[in-house]
């Protein structure tokens, strides 16, 4: 009888055993899944190797599941799907900016009849490619940074994880920022944004999103655009070297060295402004942009550019492009939806604009 039991204490030990180091077999992680437009369902089915939504350095909790959700105050707010290197504070971060790049008509700021988006890719590109606010890197090596942002981004499958599980926190991170933000009208009393405004702003936002998506989609995807950004390029480089060599002229250098410098400059400028033009109107014949300017659309293709120095085939930054489109379709689409309830504290000498 001891026998007996010496054994099955000692199967109860090797199951055990096994059991522990199994166990990630029986309880695999949530994924955010897209069931539908623009909606996401978390299940714990386990991933295949072939499945593009589970990224190696994400941890996918629950997406807006009412069993897995928390309470706050009369709302549910869900727990977001997280990622260690673009972090929740990056999503809230740039909700936050965005709507700040909106000043509303008859304000202070603007005291025009209609709202304004007043967002430059440029800035952004600043803001979170040398800032990189929210952004889980060291920020004291930039181009260190970057390397890590990007190659940790610009895949498929983080891609497509990013968007599915990081959308629902972008729209309702909006909503919260609109709930927040006060604007000073031209009396100096403070407003909050009204339900007009707050459409306008998600109106406006969605376009501009879509133009940037749309712009970096096609840009990344032509191959004649390309060998037109580096002879562009080479002919920045060309006027720098031609300021610079004048600068450089001895101070007893004759008229005519001079004058040739002088000339060279002329011509190198020249020729700068004659590759920008044609720069221009293969991204537009390309892209066919909306309510963007020509410097932005050089600055993206520039973007673009160097992001095919690291990924020749440049297909994850279409993707990303094409996924940005999606991402403005869904604030459009929020847009035309009344305002979610958010917990917000106003003051007694705040109102709504337009009152």
């Amino acid at each position: 009888m001891k026998r007996i039991l010496a054994i099955a204490f000692i199967l109860a030990l090797a199951g055990g055993y096994w059991f522990m180091q199994n166990r990630d077999s029986f309880s695999p992680e949530p994924v955010a899944t897209e069931v539908a437009p623009q909606r996401w369902q978390v299940s714990t089915v386990q991933q295949s190797p072939s499945d593009p939504l589970m990224p190696i350095n994400a941890t996918a909790a629950v997406n807006g599941t009412d069993d897995n959700a928390t309470e706050t105050g009369n709302a549910t707010r869900p727990v977001y799907p997280a990622d260690e290197i673009v972090r929740h504070d990056f999503v809230e971060d740039a909700s936050a900016y965005l709507v700040s790049r909106y000043p509303p008509a008859k304000t202070k700021d603007n005291p025009g009849a209609q709202g304004r988006f007043d967002l430059n890719v440029k800035s952004l590109n600043i803001r979170y490619g040398v800032d990189f606010n929210g952004l889980g890197v060291d920020p004291a090596d930039t181009l260190a940074a970057r390397k890590i942002v990007f190659t940790h981004v610009l895949q498929g499958p983080m891609l497509d994880f990013l968007h599915a599980a990081y959308t629902p926190l972008f729209l309702d991170s909006l909503e919260q920022a609109l709930q927040s933000v006060t604007h000073t009208l031209p009396s100096g009393q403070m407003a909050v944004v009204s339900e007009e405004q707050r459409k306008e702003m998600l109106t406006l936002l969605a376009a501009r999103l879509k133009a940037i998506g749309k712009t970096v989609a096609a840009v990344a995807k032509s191959d004649s655009i390309r060998p037109l950004v580096t002879k562009y390029l080479d002919d920045m480089e060309s006027v720098s070297q031609a300021h610079l060599a004048f600068w450089n002229i001895p101070e007893d250098a004759s008229i005519s060295v001079r004058n040739e410098a002088s000339a060279r400059i002329k011509t190198t400028i020249q020729t700068r402004e004659i590759s920008r033009q044609r720069l221009l109107q293969a991204i537009v014949s390309t892209a066919n942009p909306q309510d963007m300017d020509a410097t932005e659309l050089i600055y993206l293709a520039q973007w673009v550019y160097r992001r095919g120095q690291e990924d020749p085939g440049l297909a994850n930054v279409a993707r990303a492009g094409e996924l940005l489109v999606r991402t403005a379709d869904a604030v459009a689409q929020r847009s035309s939806e009344p305002q979610p309830e958010v917990e917000q504290v106003v003051g007694d000498d705040t109102q709504n604009i337009g009152q």
